[in-house]
């Protein structure tokens, strides 16, 4: 079977090297230049040899199906275990220890996280810098076109059997709204409308050659800050640099502001949180996710669009879950059923 997949980030990548393993011939397409969605790393600093992963910064390993996939990446050395020391703050003030956090083990990349989509690239044929702009059911109604028609927005068209949307909830809705008069899609666009997402601006910021704090990491309360992870304490011999990963609510009070208004905020705060030494980095850069994590998410692995003669299914992190565990096992059970009942 053809498959299309629209969407190189976890879910999609996980879905489309299992059926490429299995025998399918799997094409993704991809908007950006990377692989991995927020799995994304960032060069810059002196050289650009600073790694910065300004989109997740580390992940646990709980659910059975990751689990596995954990172990195959620290095999690889692709990852490493990583989080000792998680600081605090709430606010008002610095907790060198923070209270809450899990007793869990933690992981993070060796070389940075875009290496992780980067490997499970390696199985199947990704079009980077590709936007579909829809999708045009053909099903049983064809001679010797297949399925599906991908539309690009380059104009080019691209025939497939099956379609897996692997795409932010917002964005599979409008993919699927492409069709709707086509095909019975309304059950499942109204499913994914309940979904929202946190949106948040990160922070990059780096300051040479200068002592590094004892933390890996400083998770915000009561602050525009959610999140400060030291970089450096994740590969030796880098930079200080620091990403600072603002709430969801400092986000869309600021979504109109002058990128440097909101640059000078984070870094406010960041000095008030650190005790004043790092108001003035050597350098910063400023990201934008408008699609961090899901804040509902729907009770189900992935959802299908029964239609024997023209596969569709989505798959993705809203699933059962919010975190790159669950983008993983949606993707994971999704080809797990369709080499079941497609091979």
């Amino acid at each position: 079977m053809v498959i299309g997949i629209i969407g190189a980030g976890i879910s999609g990548l996980t879905a489309g090297r299992l059926l490429a393993r299995a025998g399918h011939e799997v094409t993704i397409f991809e908007k950006s230049r990377g692989y991995g969605g927020r799995m994304a790393t960032r060069y810059a600093g002196d050289g650009s040899l600073a790694k910065l992963d300004h989109g997740l910064s580390y992940f646990t390993a709980e659910l059975p199906h990751f689990k596995q996939f954990t172990s195959e990446l620290l095999e690889k050395g692709l990852i490493q275990q990583w989080g000792k020391h998680f600081a605090g703050f709430d606010g008002e003030n610095f907790l060198d220890k923070d209270p809450n956090i899990p007793a869990v083990n933690y992981y993070t990349s060796v070389a940075g996280m875009n290496r992780i989509g980067k490997y499970l690239s390696r199985w199947v044929d990704v079009r980077n810098s590709t936007c579909v702009g829809g999708i045009t059911h053909i099903g049983s109604n064809r001679s010797n076109k297949r399925s599906w028609m991908i539309n690009l927005t380059s104009s080019e068209v691209v025939g497939v059997d099956a379609v897996i949307i692997a795409l932010p909830a917002p964005q599979a809705y409008g993919i699927l709204s492409t069709t709707i008069d086509e095909i019975n899609t309304l059950k499942v666009v109204r499913q994914i409308d309940e979904v929202h997402y946190k949106a948040a601006y990160s922070l990059m910021v780096g300051y040479g050659k200068v002592g590094l704090p004892e933390w890996d990491g400083i998770l915000c309360r009561n602050s525009i800050l959610d999140y400060v992870s030291n970089e450096a304490s994740k590969r030796k011999g880098q930079e200080c640099t620091f990403v600072l990963q603002a709430s969801d609510h400092f986000t869309k009070a600021q979504k109109t502001s002058d990128a440097e208004m909101v640059k000078k905020l984070m870094l406010t705060e960041f000095a008030k949180v650190t005790g004043g030494w790092s108001t003035n980095p050597d350098w910063h850069q400023l990201h934008f996710w408008r699609y961090s994590r899901p804040k509902k998410v729907l009770g189900q692995p992935f959802i299908l669009h029964e239609d024997e003669a023209a596969p569709l299914a989505l798959t993705g992190d809203y699933f059962e879950g919010n975190t790159i565990e669950h983008a993983y096992q949606s993707g994971y059970l999704l080809a797990k059923h369709w080499i079941e009942k497609y091979s």
